[in-house]
């Protein structure tokens, strides 16, 4: 499996390269009042508004910090940007080197992480773009929009 490896704080994370658009430096960022505190707020992509997902927050570490990099990514058929610190690179990742998540860490893990494995020798989380923001976020967003 191909996929866009990134950094974020202390996590490596992988998202499926099918599910990449671009990679851009960091852009201006419009806060939604009422947004999840993971949600930075909107940017204008390619003459759309899209929600911008502190990658950090949402994976739990709680800092003042700004990724320095948006990867546009498809959270099913609608546009995301992930702000990371940064882009590792594309990788081929072997699947049987994943891992299903064990039950009692799963509970403790964001729901968009779909496993996890090891890149390198160091931990590596692989996430599931479709999961990134609940529906009513996605809901609340568009009517800031």
């Amino acid at each position: 499996m191909r996929a866009l490896v990134v950094r974020v704080r202390s996590w490596v994370c992988a998202l499926p390269l099918t599910a990449v658009a671009e990679t851009m430096r960091a852009l201006d960022v419009r806060s939604v009042p009422g947004a999840p505190r993971f949600v930075r707020g909107l940017a204008v992509i390619r003459g759309a508004h899209v929600p911008v997902v502190d990658l950090a927050a949402l994976l739990g570490v709680a800092d003042a910090q700004r990724g320095a990099r948006l990867v546009s990514v498809r959270a099913g058929m609608r546009p995301l940007a992930l702000e990371v610190d940064e882009v590792l690179g594309i990788r081929e990742l072997d699947p049987a080197a994943l891992e299903q998540t064990p039950p009692l860490l799963s509970r403790a893990l964001p729901e968009c992480v779909d496993s996890l494995g090891t890149l390198d020798g160091q931990s590596m989380a692989l996430l599931e773009t479709a999961r990134l923001l609940p529906e009513a976020a996605w809901s609340a967003l568009r009517g800031a929009a």
